[in-house]
């Protein structure tokens, strides 16, 4: 019998990867940049007064002041681990023949540190740019965090050829939910939000990622 589901999204920050709610945060916090600066221009986008790449922008803008590097910015994530059960949850779920992807408003340098070596159909998430001697000097957003997650799976479904009904997604948090609601089978990993956790067809309590497994596999 083949499995339910053609296709499993993942976030990656609190899902697939432990250590830290928003990396973003994570990288802030490390580098000590201006906390006022960074809630306004959170505030700022959440109110629609600035776009997702002008909020990324600042991130950048903010981090380069403080000397981020790309040797820093790895020690700023080094307490960021593969969620137990991560790489096992994966092959599994490849050898059962299903499609992987990434839906994130993470960072490509924490996906490269703990799953470089997986193989993806797709990878929606934010890329940073550095120079040759390491220094970051710009990136490439995503077009697809927040509130539109959802339409990062619409179009994944579609670039794949899958029924997005036969799209599975699991999250953890408030910008998950969009794609919880554009998802076949939405789950809820140790969720962090009351809303996601309203939306989510499922929700996995627990350490290990392998949890999900029995909710996108047939018995």
């Amino acid at each position: 019998m083949s499995p339910p589901y053609d296709l499993v999204c993942f976030d990656l920050d609190g899902t697939l990867v432990q250590g830290t709610v928003f990396i973003w945060q994570t990288l802030h916090d490390f580098f000590g940049t201006d906390g006022d600066r960074r809630r306004k221009a959170k505030d700022d986008f959440h109110a629609g007064r600035i776009s997702y790449r002008q909020w990324f922008e600042h991130d950048l803008e903010l981090l380069g002041e403080a000397g981020a590097t790309r040797d820093l910015m790895l020690a700023a994530i080094a307490g960021v681990r593969p969620t137990p059960g991560g790489h096992q949850t994966l092959a599994v779920l490849r050898e059962a023949g299903l499609g992987l992807a990434i839906i994130s408003g993470s960072i490509d340098l924490v996906l490269h540190r703990h799953y470089g070596q997986v193989s993806f159909e797709e990878v929606l998430i934010n890329h940073l740019s550095f120079d040759h001697r390491g220094a970051l000097v710009g990136g490439t957003p995503t077009d697809f965090d927040v509130d539109r997650k959802g339409a990062g799976l619409l179009e994944i479904a579609r670039r794949q050829q899958v029924d997005p009904k036969r799209v599975a997604f699991v999250g953890d948090n408030y910008n998950d939910v969009s794609a919880a609601r554009a998802a076949g089978l939405a789950i809820a990993f140790n969720p962090r939000s009351e809303e996601l956790v309203e939306t989510a067809d499922v929700v996995v309590e627990g350490d290990d990622l392998r949890g999900i497994l029995p909710h996108l596999l047939d018995e």
